[in-house]
């Protein structure tokens, strides 16, 4: 758009200027375009097409066909997502309850066995060799079964 002329650093400066207030109102660039032919073409072209722009009805924004479409897609996918993570998360709680009925039936079985299981034979005296904790004192004959003895032997 710019053809820079025979003074390149004024016009670079007016086009700067230009670009940056969007008019020539400033007094050096008022300067520089009165001196430079080529800025002020550029300049008489910018004012036109701005002018032809702002004739130019406003288009009004309208979705393509294809958006809604595509709108909704995404937000069948995060739903069906979500639905996703949420089934997860229901195991858990059914696997929990499941677990805990089976184990208290595990200990309801194991107590009742345990308490009407085989009970263990009252050992007397010392038995196979094992020393017990207490002392068991033999069984001492009564006095009538030595005389008793005592007299058959006569």
């Amino acid at each position: 758009m710019f053809n820079l002329g025979k003074n390149r650093e004024g016009c670079r400066r007016f086009r700067d200027g230009l670009e940056s207030t969007g008019t020539t109102t400033h007094a050096a660039l008022q300067e520089h375009l009165a001196d430079c032919a080529d800025c002020r073409t550029a300049a008489e072209e910018l004012s036109l097409s701005r002018a032809l722009l702002r004739k130019m009805p406003p288009r009004p924004i309208v979705p393509g066909p294809w958006f809604a479409g595509r709108v909704m897609a995404a937000i069948a996918a995060r739903e069906a997502s979500l639905e996703r993570s949420l089934e997860a998360w229901t195991v858990v709680p059914k696997f929990a309850a499941r677990l805990t009925w089976i184990s208290a039936l595990a200990l309801l079985l194991a107590g009742s066995w345990l308490y009407q299981g085989p009970q263990p034979t009252p050992r007397t005296g010392n038995e196979g060799g094992v020393e017990s904790l207490f002392d068991v004192a033999p069984a001492s004959a009564s006095q009538d079964d030595v005389l008793t003895s005592f007299e058959r032997a006569r």
